[in-house]
């Protein structure tokens, strides 16, 4: 081989060691290079995790504003600035005191709510706050509760019944309810009349219902009656103060007396019955004691 042969053999290695140098320093290449973008960031461009080669500029930070509770903070990346902002402090109202509207807090730790202004109701409107507008109930007209109201609708054993009074500032009808009543007793009434062989009996019943209230023996009694002046009847029968009975009955002037009482040889025998019932029961049902006796 020739010198000049090897010279040339020796450019031609040369170059292509010199090529392999230029492409492997990124200088030059063989075939085109793709990218592998990496997204911006707040604080870096568009950029390739392969060449770092970088495009464009970073996208900077989106910040937020301050709050009493934190500094301003990047929404994106979450990097702070600063400090906190001071608290926004609202108004003290009529059921919260004054506070911060962002956090929460009470000013101080003796704030209050300032509490309703409440003006009175009105025949139209109910009680209303002055401050804030707040309402509770509702209209309210002058009437004098424990007074004045007509019975419109009476109230029985068994249902409300009504009554009614006219406003004293603007004249409107005003009804309420009535509570449903105790029973009422009517009169007593011979049920079964008494004979020598057996007693007889007396009882009460409401009004309204029908509903048997108290139930009393009628005894059998001799006696002997006269006539007084002015042709009246005049009993004596002193038999009817022997009873072992707590009490005697006159169903006629619905009084009761002690057995012993002078009054009681003098009630007529239709009229005469007996009761061993508790004083305060009697009363209940219509009897009132005698003046004479004082039971």
């Amino acid at each position: 081989m020739s010198g000049k042969v090897v010279k040339v053999t020796k450019y031609i290695l040369f170059f292509f060691l010199f090529c392999a140098l230029l492409h492997a320093c990124g200088v030059i290449r063989f075939t085109e290079h793709v990218h592998s973008w990496q997204p911006a960031t707040c604080t870096a461009p568009r950029t390739c995790s392969d060449c770092g080669e970088t495009d464009g500029d970073p996208l900077g930070h989106t910040w937020t504003a301050a709050t009493c509770t934190a500094p301003k903070t990047c929404s994106v990346c979450g990097r702070t600035e600063g400090g906190r902002a001071d608290h926004t402090w609202t108004a003290a109202t009529c059921t919260e005191p004054e506070h911060c509207s962002v956090c929460g807090k009470d000013r101080h730790w003796y704030s209050v709510s300032l509490g309703h202004d409440w003006q009175p109701a009105t025949c139209t409107a109910p009680k209303t706050c002055a401050r804030c507008g707040a309402t509770e109930g509702g209209p309210e007209h002058d009437v004098i509760e424990y007074a004045h109201w007509e019975t419109v609708v009476e109230a029985t054993c068994s249902s409300e019944g009504e009554a009614s009074q006219a406003c004293r500032k603007c004249g409107a009808v005003v009804t309420k309810v009535l509570p449903v009543s105790d029973h009422k007793a009517g009169d007593w009434e011979i049920v079964e009349e008494a004979t020598p062989e057996s007693d007889g009996r007396r009882a009460c019943y409401c009004v309204w219902c029908g509903k048997e209230m108290g139930s009393l023996p009628v005894k059998y009694t001799g006696g002997t009656t006269s006539t007084g002046s002015g042709g009246t009847t005049v009993y004596d029968n002193e038999d009817q103060q022997d009873t072992t009975a707590s009490y005697v009955l006159n169903t006629s002037t619905m009084k009761f007396h002690r057995p012993s009482c002078r009054d009681v040889p003098r009630i007529a025998a239709r009229n005469y019955a007996t009761s061993s019932k508790s004083r305060d029961y009697l009363i209940s049902i219509g009897y009132s004691p005698c003046g004479h006796c004082r039971p």
